[in-house]
């Protein structure tokens, strides 16, 4: 095939189409979440393969480039996850879900579960018979509610009664005074 007779609006109408689809395909990782496979959740320690101390390069080496990237996080909206770093730019904190509600996108887009099978849209009763009684409690506007588990590094957020974020924290250490909720936003840039 000769291309040098096409003319010039048919070649730049090729580029148009064939060099978005070549970054996707370079852009999508060979991870478990890219494959729709659910992210096992071991609080304190991973998400999947994000593990406590990760810096946001090797998180975007299994991932791939996040959608969109802030001062302190890796928002990855596919996967319904974002991968908050500290100052040292090692992942400590993973949000999962969506902070919005029950029905916010992330929610469906999340798929990653703890070993005793919690994750969105658990119930609160199926919370409380894996890991006892919250360390704290909390109602929150629009009669959400936040049940935070100290010691085992997870926080759930529950709007009717189900799962809808959680925040799992990535180092190992128990207790401490870790904000109870962080709110990034996630939504497309405008």
């Amino acid at each position: 095939m000769n291309t040098r007779c096409w003319p010039a609006w048919v070649l730049s109408a090729l580029s148009v189409l064939l060099l978005p689809a070549c970054s996707e395909r370079a852009a999508a990782p060979d991870a478990p979440a890219a494959a729709g496979e659910p992210l096992v959740i071991q609080p304190r320690a991973s998400v999947g393969p994000i593990r406590e101390g990760m810096t946001t390069q090797e998180v975007a080496s299994v991932f791939g480039e996040p959608a969109r990237r802030t001062a302190n996080a890796l928002i990855y909206p596919q996967l319904g996850l974002a991968v908050m770093h500290g100052l040292d730019g090692k992942a400590q904190v993973v949000m999962c879900g969506d902070v919005t509600g029950l029905h916010g996108p992330f929610v469906k887009a999340f798929r990653g579960r703890t070993p005793e099978g919690l994750g969105m849209e658990s119930t609160r009763e199926e919370i409380i018979k894996a890991f006892g009684e919250p360390t704290e409690a909390e109602t929150l506007r629009g009669g959400q509610e936040s049940l935070r588990y100290a010691n085992q590094g997870i926080t759930f957020t529950l709007q009717s009664g189900k799962v809808h974020h959680m925040i799992v924290r990535l180092h190992a250490s128990a207790g401490g005074t870790e904000t109870n909720s962080i709110a990034i936003d996630v939504s497309p840039p405008r």
